[in-house]
């Protein structure tokens, strides 16, 4: 992968100016965001339902009872066609005071709970009351609804014998009365009408959904962590060359860290030869042949420098892996070295090169471990032994790849960034921030053209990798291979001097 400056500022101009957090809006923001918080939006709904059907439960049961009335004139006086009365007013009699007051003192129940259970409506297109009550008791719906129906006929009945004067007429109903009567009787419910258990939990599902989408959406826009490659790319306005996906150990050794050895086959040793092959393609475009790798902080850029150097290892190549990270760096851990001596004694005299430097179980690479400082770390990585040292390792490695401290944690790596080294950032999908990674960045921005790329570690979901031996990835290649390499023998761990080569870069492994 051959990358610019031009490729690069092209990638800038693309890039949202400012780095602002991704827009909902963008293609894959939302099933992104959906598919990282779907845990917690999970939680909150099954919460929500849960509290709703809990309130559903404990809701006492409403029965409802209902009568209805039907409602015409007594005689055909008002003509025909016409009708003599008002539904309305029909209505708000059958609910008054007066009807009321007479069923109250006849059930024992307050006229204030009647008017709370009692409903009266008219259908449409019709002359028919229907008196309705509903109460925690199916008997008292049923006591109540009958009761008002039958005084509201009793009272419609007396008012209609009575004329203007008082007296009463000697007719059943004069011209123009009402006659209301009772055509369906109050029947004793035997279903509740609320409350309605299915609805409840329904509409606390859809709220606790509608709610957890609502905090998913809060906490995904106040997260500062990045959001996958193409933010990492983003954020630092360079190129992704891999994705080295996440991955968990049967076993807990830092050295099973060391996944070209180990899993050769798996998709993330995988990555990392995607890694070298892009590494190699922009060091023959550059014509350099150092290889800084750094993180913003906390990242685990020691891994990714082991990995990558044993990868460009196995290609044929000779290469040395510097530990420059005399504080936090572990690259001796992960090859099974101790860290006696090292790059710090070598710069300060107490120790040669030839007995700081390291063979592994890897053909052709070497390792120089950070060693012993027990005064000034900063100091070594500051002198002249020190840059004479990587003169002499360059001259005499095909690739030199150095393992140097955190961009954000130490100033040292900005003054080895401006020896010539193509830089390589390392983030991490699950601990790096976007603030950290436009810092790192920031900081190298006088060296803004040797930054290559970014390798996003840590992505997607955990993969489990089985323990597989020590030296799996080694295979004998041919006397004819080696002869054409011209390159010399290195005699590996287990003291043969047979060179061994990685075969098969570019076949397609299956994931493990």
């Amino acid at each position: 992968m051959i990358i610019n400056k031009s490729d690069r500022d092209v990638g800038a101009t693309t890039a949202i100016s400012g780095h602002p957090r991704f827009s909902l809006a963008a293609s894959g923001s939302w099933s992104r965001m959906l598919i990282a918080h779907w845990t917690w939006i999970a939680l909150i709904t099954i919460a929500a339902t849960a509290v709703a059907a809990i309130v559903a439960e404990l809701e006492p049961p409403i029965y409802k009872a209902q009568a209805e009335v039907a409602v015409y004139p007594a005689s055909s006086a008002a003509g025909p066609g016409l009708q003599a009365f008002v539904m309305g007013t029909e209505k708000g009699i059958a609910s008054s005071g007066t009807v009321l007051s007479v069923v109250s003192r006849s059930l024992f129940i307050p006229e204030s709970k009647l008017r709370q259970g009692l409903s009266v409506t008219v259908p449409v297109d019709t002359d028919l009351l229907v008196i309705s009550f509903s109460d925690p008791s199916p008997q008292v719906a049923q006591s109540v609804a009958e009761a008002v129906a039958e005084e509201y006929v009793l009272y419609r009945a007396s008012t209609a014998r009575s004329n203007v004067t008082g007296t009463v007429s000697p007719t059943p109903f004069p011209p123009g009365a009402v006659q209301p009567a009772i055509v369906t009787d109050a029947t004793l419910p035997t279903s509740r009408v609320s409350p309605n258990r299915k609805l409840i939990v329904g509409v606390g599902l859809v709220l606790g959904l509608a709610l957890g989408i609502g905090l998913a959406l809060l906490r995904d826009m106040l997260d500062d962590g990045l959001r996958g490659a193409l933010d990492l790319q983003t954020q630092a306005e360079t190129p992704v060359l891999a994705q080295i996906p996440a991955f968990r150990r049967k076993r807990q050794s830092l050295a099973d860290a060391l996944i070209i050895v180990r899993n050769p086959n798996s998709a993330v040793a995988e990555a990392y030869r995607n890694l070298r092959t892009r590494v190699l393609q922009i060091a023959a475009w550059r014509r350099g042949n150092m290889l800084l790798v750094t993180s913003p902080g906390r990242e685990d850029k020691s891994t990714v420098a082991a990995n990558l150097a044993t990868a460009l290892a196995l290609t044929g190549k000779s290469v040395v892996l510097v530990c420059a990270d005399l504080r936090w760096g572990r690259t001796h851990a992960l090859f099974g070295l101790d860290n006696q001596l090292g790059l710090a004694n070598v710069v300060n005299g107490e120790a040669t090169l030839a007995d700081a430097l390291r063979r592994t179980e890897v053909p052709r690479l070497l390792v120089l471990p950070g060693g012993q400082a027990y005064v000034d770390q900063s100091s070594v990585l500051q002198s002249t032994a020190f840059l004479n040292l990587l003169g002499q390792l360059r001259s005499q490695a095909d690739l030199l790849v150095i393992d140097a401290p955190p961009l954000l944690a130490s100033a040292d790596t900005a003054a080895l960034a401006e020896l010539g080294a193509l830089i390589l950032l390392v983030a991490d999908a699950r601990v790096s921030t976007r603030a950290e990674v436009r810092a790192a960045t920031k900081e190298l921005a006088h060296v803004r053209d040797d930054l290559i790329g970014c390798v996003l570690d840590n992505a997607g979901g955990v993969r489990r990798l089985p323990a597989a031996p020590i030296g799996a990835a080694m295979r004998p290649i041919d006397q004819r291979a080696n002869s054409e390499s011209g390159l010399p023998v290195v005699p590996a761990a287990n003291g043969h001097l047979e060179p061994e080569r990685e075969l098969g870069a570019t076949t397609i492994h299956g994931e493990v």
